[in-house]
């Protein structure tokens, strides 16, 4: 039986490819919704949410009014599991232009750079300001709006509006944080940040560690006055605040890849159907020969999976071509996602491609096997094709008589309404006469 499949196949190799392309559709649409969800992810956790993903837990303070004590930082770094907590710190600390004047719109914030593994900073060109209090950074933005380059020295106004001079030393991304880009941000040391600002505390504490219980410890520690939430959650935060959900664009991908599969099951199901009726004879010939309908229901099944399973991989092949293809396009429309993420095939992705279109093949093709198994061996021995010509003769000998009839009784209608009509013209013209 499996010679005799794999021979169907080659023999009706033209008919199934309908079939296939239908199949490679949807599980095109499918597997580069997940490469590109993957590479949006990880791309937002890199770069765009300003590495959130380094972060295992976040005590965000509730208002900018109320800052988290700096008595809270010594709390939680003493907590078991903790291996890194880091304060950062934030407020006003105008840049001055070249002209003397603010730059930008509003006054430039001011952020701590930490060192370490927690430092969220994205360092696009030359390095932090590291331990060096003289040294500071500068979004790129404002950077660029001031003519500034690197080693170029920059006027900075602290929170009592007193000038200090900076050497720059390095352009930062400040990725979907809204405060940031509209203001521009100036990045400094811990300690002096906290004393450009004059910030009595942090408006956020970053933690990692390690263990199970390491959320409920922080929060355990927060007393439940402040915000703790996981790096993930941060990093869904900052997406949100930014007008930017990647999950509805997930699932609107995922919309189109399951109506694609639905589309596919119903064209498996009809090309399957027409396979069988094709092949009533064949079917019987098997049944003839001995074999049993389990075997027949076992046949087209396995040639059901095969389609299913070339046409997947060939489908998993176009869903990474098209996630490299969107990625590129929204690249050239400058979008804010990240784009510059390297594109991989996760074993996940794989597997649900590969899954998803191998399991909705054979479940489409699940009935028309059914009615594989209820050809009659003595099927075998009938002339099907001139049955069903001798069927289809006898409609259209019908449909003929009747527009034989019709044409004869139009015209005959006809005829009568010119003969009653004829007298009156004849008369009329007679009297003009």
């Amino acid at each position: 039986m499996l010679k005799t499949t794999l021979a169907g196949l080659r023999a009706h190799r033209l008919r199934l490819m309908l079939t296939s392309l239908a199949i490679l559709l949807g599980v095109g649409f499918i597997a580069g919704t997940f490469v590109l969800n993957d590479t949006i992810e990880a791309g937002f956790a890199q770069r765009v949410t300003a590495n959130a993903g380094k972060v295992d837990v976040a005590v965000l303070a509730k208002s900018q009014d109320e800052p988290l004590p700096a008595d809270l930082l010594d709390r939680i770094r003493r907590l078991p599991g903790v291996t890194e907590a880091q304060g950062l710190i934030r407020g006003s600390a105008p840049v001055l232009g070249k002209n003397g004047k603010t730059a930008g719109n509003a006054p430039t914030t001011a952020v701590s750079v930490v060192t370490g593994p927690l430092d969220r900073t994205d360092v696009v060109a030359g390095t932090g300001p590291g331990t060096d209090d003289s040294a500071a950074v500068l979004d790129e933005n404002t950077a660029k709006a001031q003519g500034l380059r690197l080693g170029d020295t920059i006027t900075v106004l602290d929170s009592r509006k007193r000038r200090h001079d900076f050497r720059l030393v390095g352009l930062i991304d400040v990725g979907l944080d809204q405060q940031l880009a509209f203001t521009g941000a100036v990045g400094f040391t811990p300690e002096m940040a906290r004393r450009m600002t004059g910030a009595k505390g942090y408006a956020e504490i970053d933690v990692k560690g390690s263990g199970p219980g390491l959320e409920q410890a922080v929060a355990a520690a927060a007393g439940g006055s402040y915000q703790v939430m996981t790096g993930a959650e941060l990093a869904d935060r900052l997406a949100e605040q930014a007008g930017v959900e990647r999950r509805v664009v997930t699932v609107g991908l995922l919309l189109f890849g399951v109506v694609a599969m639905l589309v596919a099951a119903l064209v498996i199901y009809n090309t399957f159907t027409i396979l069988v009726a094709q092949r009533t004879r064949e079917m019987a010939l098997l049944r003839c020969i001995g074999a049993t309908r389990r075997q027949v229901f076992g046949q087209v099944l396995l040639e059901s999976a095969v389609v299913g399973l070339l046409a997947s991989l060939a489908g998993l092949a176009a869903g990474y071509g098209l996630a490299t293809l969107t990625l590129t396009v929204l690249g050239a429309f400058d979008v804010p996602l990240p784009t510059d993420a390297a594109v991989s095939l996760s074993p996940v992705t794989v597997g649900v491609a590969l899954g998803v279109g191998v399991t909705v093949t054979v479940c489409a093709a699940v009935l028309p096997a059914r009615a594989a198994t209820r050809v009659a061996p003595i099927a075998a021995l009938r002339s099907e094709p001139e049955e069903q010509a001798f069927r289809t003769g006898k409609v259209r000998v019908l449909f003929a008589a009747l527009f034989l009839l019709a044409g004869p009784a139009r015209a005959a209608w006809a005829r009568s309404g010119c003969h009653q009509e004829t007298p009156r013209w004849s008369s009329s013209w007679q009297g003009a006469r």
